[in-house]
């Protein structure tokens, strides 16, 4: 599972668990669902009168791959939708997320090249609806090596680089990153490790209106992976120096465990606190256990404090499976304060096996926001209901009906939009129909 800080102080942590992975047995693992068909929406631009309705042509990806050699650890998960909006109220557009990596053994247990992309979108106006006109792409790469030496029987020198781009489909924020980091640890067993780690990171815009920044950290690592109980830890301390501002510091956590119950049931626990920005952002919720994860991300290139809680419980028996989850954010931006809010969310879904190919799924979330310097409120409500009917082996046909509900405390933002599919789905590697 990733780790809330993977994008910029977690380098050395991940580098540790290909560390880990490197004796494991072979293993390879790809299912997906690829769809194409019909959709409608009575309120495509999400306002609060003259609604406009709109006929969409879709295809659609779900992806999930796991790759495990003595060479190759590799993981990638995408929910990508590519819309054509065929009565042209707007452009064309892909919306969705995806989140990647690739660790390539060049000298296996000692020197790796690692790859990783996070997609997803962004919205230039967090007090609107996430709408066409107010979203765009941004995606997150990051390339570079992890060098890893024995110390005696059990300790352990790391040192690793890496190269970044955050790209933006629209908004001037591009920008480069160069991280830097070392650790010393300590691997007590093939399921355990204990790390103190350092890591330096500075990003430059591409827009010389956006202002540059440096990041330093300093933090302890632990990562436990016992037989019921998964434990991801780090526990340290950040500064980050604006050009031209003084520089500020802010206490660094992130605790992940997850704990199965039972056979049937896990229990996700998401605690942090961390100094970063809208890329550091979008990797954080696709890979850590949020509840409400791939949510609104607001593209400003100013940096935030982002502080985060977050309680899940998953269940699955036979024909049956539900969830339920809570999460509270906080974020405190450096400079644009009129972004400053606080966020909750609750998320619900059940699943239902009712015929050998035929499943339904409900899902829910309720979203609240309270911007802490203007004078908005808002929550929103999402309700999803999903029918799979796996027709032949490969092939099957998909209905999905989506209802969104926004209120906000000033009467501005407010709209009501009805969603409905058709698709056509092909299956393979054993997926089975339901959305993540």
């Amino acid at each position: 599972m990733g780790r809330m800080l993977q994008s910029w102080v977690a380098a050395p942590a991940a580098a540790g668990a290909i560390a880990l992975a490197v004796s494991a047995p072979a293993h390879a693992e790809v299912t997906g669902v690829a769809e194409a068909g019909v959709g409608y929406s009575d309120n495509i631009g999400r306002v609060p009168a003259n609604e406009t309705d709109e006929t969409i042509g879709t295809v659609g990806l779900e992806l999930d791959w796991t790759e495990r050699t003595r060479r190759i650890r590799g993981d990638a998960v995408a929910d990508l939708s590519y819309f054509e909006y065929l009565d042209n109220t707007y452009d064309s557009e892909l919306l969705g997320t995806a989140n990647g990596s690739l660790a390539l053994g060049i000298v296996p247990e000692t020197f790796q090249w690692v790859f990783q992309d996070t997609f997803g979108q962004a919205q230039a106006d967090p007090f609107s609806p996430m709408s066409p006109e107010n979203r765009e792409d941004l995606n997150y790469f990051s390339t570079g090596p992890d060098l890893t030496v024995r110390l005696g029987s059990t300790g352990f020198g790391r040192v690793f680089g890496r190269w970044s781009n955050t790209n933006y489909e629209d908004s001037p924020l591009d920008a480069d990153r160069t991280t830097a980091g070392v650790a010393v640890g300590r691997r007590a067993s093939s399921r355990s490790e204990v790390s103190l780690n350092a890591v330096t990171e500075s990003v430059d815009f591409d827009n010389p209106l956006n202002t540059d920044f440096d990041r330093d950290s300093v933090f302890l690592g632990w990562d436990l992976d016992a037989s019921r109980t998964n434990i991801n830890a780090q526990v340290g301390y950040t500064w980050l120096q604006r050009d031209g501002d003084d520089e500020t510091g802010n206490a660094l956590l992130d605790l992940v465990i997850t704990r199965d119950i039972s056979a049937s049931s896990v229990l996700a626990l998401t605690l942090g606190t961390q100094l970063g920005d809208a890329g550091d952002s979008l990797r954080t919720q696709l890979q850590g256990d949020v509840v409400g994860g791939g949510g609104q991300i607001t593209a400003t290139a100013d940096p935030f404090e982002s502080r985060v809680a977050s309680l899940e419980w998953r269940y699955g028996r036979g024909r049956t499976g539900f969830s339920l989850g809570v999460a509270w954010n906080d974020q405190d931006y450096e400079s644009a304060t009129l972004f400053d809010r606080t966020r909750f969310s609750y998320t619900a879904s059940f699943s239902r096996q009712l015929a050998s190919t035929v499943d339904f799924e409900i899902r829910g979330a309720l979203e609240k926001e309270e911007f802490d310097n203007v004078a908005l409120d808002t929550d929103e409500t999402r309700l999803a209901a999903i029918l799979n009917w796996r027709a032949w082996r490969t092939l099957g046909l998909r209905l999905t009906a989506e209802r969104y509900d926004r209120d906000t405390s000033n009467g501005t933002g407010e709209y009501q939009e009805n969603r409905a599919f058709l698709t056509l789905a092909y299956y393979w590697g054993g997926a089975e129909a339901s959305r993540r």
